[in-house]
């Protein structure tokens, strides 16, 4: 999973209704709507939890409260399937399992991998691909070029995530025992970034998708470091006591990826090679 551009949102939890999704929008299907809890059809809304900020997944500009970005479309656009509304609860990576199991919202999506650990707790649809790199600052670039030359820097990454685990063993498997990577842990990319302009860390760790939008967003001052590791897949999140949703979840990204919406949304924010080839329930392996 994740983290910040500087155009973010802070991570104090906050609460943000969905607009409409454009030129995403479909009407609901009477079947699947058919399908939903009595709980969820009555209520009228999806609460979906996400943690800001993580572009070009879930973001907001500058001095804004919208929601943009491709998780925050496709939650709309699954929401308008169900013939409901989408809602969305915006808190710290953390607290997210916490959110979903206790019931105060219906699911996870906000770049949220589908880990075999997390599947004790959660069911996972599994909707995009994705894969670690780590980054650094084009000053970096000359004395930073491959995961070896990473051991005895500091890398910062986002607090409580997989990508903790990975650098850590990246490390491990790179470097001699005195010269391992120190691992920092920071809520925010933006965060991360300062860390490494200001001289605290040398890179940092993001998912692909992360990595290509910064750099979209700020050309010729961010690069990557070695290759695309531990490919995996996000995926949407529900309490396991809540099957009957997500199953009318999955039957809303079947449809779409049956229409082209599916695939319209991502290439709207350049991922067609995220896309996967089915929606699978706890795919992940490992």
């Amino acid at each position: 999973m994740k983290r910040m551009l500087p155009m973010v949102l802070g991570l104090a939890s906050a609460t943000f209704i969905s607009l409409a999704a454009g030129s995403f929008a479909r009407a609901a299907d009477e079947k699947l709507v058919a399908a939903l809890p009595d709980a969820v059809r009555d209520v009228g809304k999806l609460n979906v939890t996400i943690s800001l900020a993580y572009p070009p997944m879930e973001y907001s500009d500058a001095g804004s409260t919208e929601l943009k970005g491709f998780d925050i479309d496709l939650a709309k656009a699954i929401a308008e399937r169900l013939g409901l509304t989408a809602e969305f609860q915006n808190v710290e990576f953390p607290q997210l399992i916490p959110q979903v199991v206790t019931g105060r919202s219906d699911l996870i999506m906000t770049a949220f991998s589908d880990k075999v650990e997390r599947q004790t707790q959660l069911d996972f649809i599994d909707y995009f691909k994705t894969g670690n790199v780590f980054y650094s600052t084009a000053d970096h670039q000359g004395e930073i070029k491959a995961e070896a030359d990473l051991c005895g820097k500091t890398v910062a990454v986002a607090t409580g995530t997989s990508w903790v685990t990975w650098a850590e063993d990246v490390g491990k498997a790179n470097c001699a025992p005195d010269k391992l990577i120190t691992v920092i842990q920071i809520p925010t990319q933006a965060e991360h970034i300062m860390q490494i302009r200001q001289g605290r860390a040398q890179a940092s760790v993001i998912g692909l998708e992360g990595l290509l939008d910064l750099m979209k967003q700020e050309p010729d001052k961010f690069y990557q470091i070695g290759d695309v590791g531990d490919a995996n897949h996000y995926g949407i999140a529900f309490a396991k006591a809540n099957g009957q949703l997500r199953d009318a979840v999955k039957g809303a990204l079947d449809a779409m990826k049956a229409d082209g919406t599916y695939a319209q949304i991502l290439d709207h924010y350049g991922l067609k090679q995220a896309a996967v080839e089915e929606f699978k329930i706890n795919g992940a392996t490992k």
